[in-house]
């Protein structure tokens, strides 16, 4: 009888440490604070923002090593058709969560009420910004010099700016307060938007754009290197803009709310903080499960990967 002790003891092995857990009683109790073997699981059904990337890696690994079934849940990842589309579908009642980011959140919110929609979870804060193509590699001419943030914007000059949904106003006005706050000013300079999708790097590759906005750091920037293209980047924080590149977990505020459904999101996001526990433990692991599943196609695309998720590694913050 009496109290289960939590006798933890942090014991010393070569260079690293772990837990030691020496009552059996507490081992029982945290099996049985455990989904029970055989118990049905919950369908849940989330989207993501766009393609399989990377940064979505704690979905795979808490697939992959049973995350989401041991907290109750047999979730099913989808990859939208359109990176606009998991919004619409969710507030038809057709997904339990989404994928978005927060600045995309922000807009939805306002222009659906705040009614329709909640973030409930972050799981990626990435660097975030701004990327120009320099002369250089591949023998690449660039339009303007630009050095820092105010030179984007030259007088007399066009600046031609890539990022989704041009022509609208939203990335103009990033890159009017990073010159601005850099001490320039864009009065005497034609903004040109250019819509390449979320193909930033294919964009100034093609010579379609000058500049591609919102970038992250972790995937365009190995991208560009490894398209021969010579790049340079402004961060977003550094230049008056706030820091909100980040990937959150969205879903219907009333079922967050309600009793009967409130646990399944407290079991997504806690299957997704293990799943990214298990990542900042076993780096090269993760790395290896992620090329398992999406194999590249050749020696360039391998090396260009491995970058990638070096760089992705890290963005996995662990609160959410």
């Amino acid at each position: 009888g009496g109290p289960v002790e939590l006798s933890a003891r942090m014991v010393r092995n070569k260079d690293r440490f772990f837990w030691s857990f020496k009552d059996a009683k507490m081992r029982a109790l945290l099996a049985l604070l455990m989904v029970s073997p055989g118990a049905a699981l919950e369908p849940f059904k989330v989207s993501l923002e766009w393609l399989w990337n990377p940064d979505h890696l704690p979905f795979l690994v808490a697939q992959k090593h049973g995350y989401f079934a041991a907290h109750g849940l047999n979730v099913t990842v989808i990859e939208p058709d359109d990176h606009f589309e998991p919004v619409a579908v969710l507030t038809s009642g057709e997904l339990d969560a989404a994928v978005t980011e927060t600045v995309h959140l922000a807009q939805d919110r306002f222009k659906l009420g705040k009614d329709k929609l909640v973030g409930f979870s972050r799981f990626l804060h990435t660097l975030g910004g701004v990327m120009y193509a320099r002369d250089g590699a591949g023998g690449h001419k660039s339009r303007l010099t630009i050095t820092r943030p105010k030179d984007m914007c030259q007088p007399g000059k066009q600046l031609r700016i890539q990022y989704p949904g041009a022509p609208g106003e939203g990335w103009p006005a990033i890159v009017k307060t990073m010159v601005e706050f850099d001490g320039g000013n864009c009065d005497r300079t034609e903004i040109v938007p250019v819509n390449n999708g979320f193909f930033h790097t294919k964009a100034l590759v093609e010579d379609q754009a000058d500049v591609a906005t919102l970038i992250f750091a972790n995937c365009e920037l190995p991208e560009a290197k490894n398209s021969n293209l010579d790049v340079g980047f402004f961060d977003l924080k550094k230049y008056g803009v706030p820091d909100f590149c980040q990937l959150v977990l969205i879903a219907n505020p009333q079922a967050l709310r309600s009793p009967a459904t409130a646990w399944k999101f407290r079991s997504l996001n806690r299957a997704l903080r293990e799943a990214t526990d298990w990542i900042k433990l076993n780096p090269a692991n993760a790395k290896a499960l992620w090329l398992e599943q999406f194999p590249t196609k050749d020696e360039a695309e391998a090396r260009m990967m491995d970058e990638i998720l070096d760089r992705t590694l890290y963005m996995f913050p662990h609160q959410q």
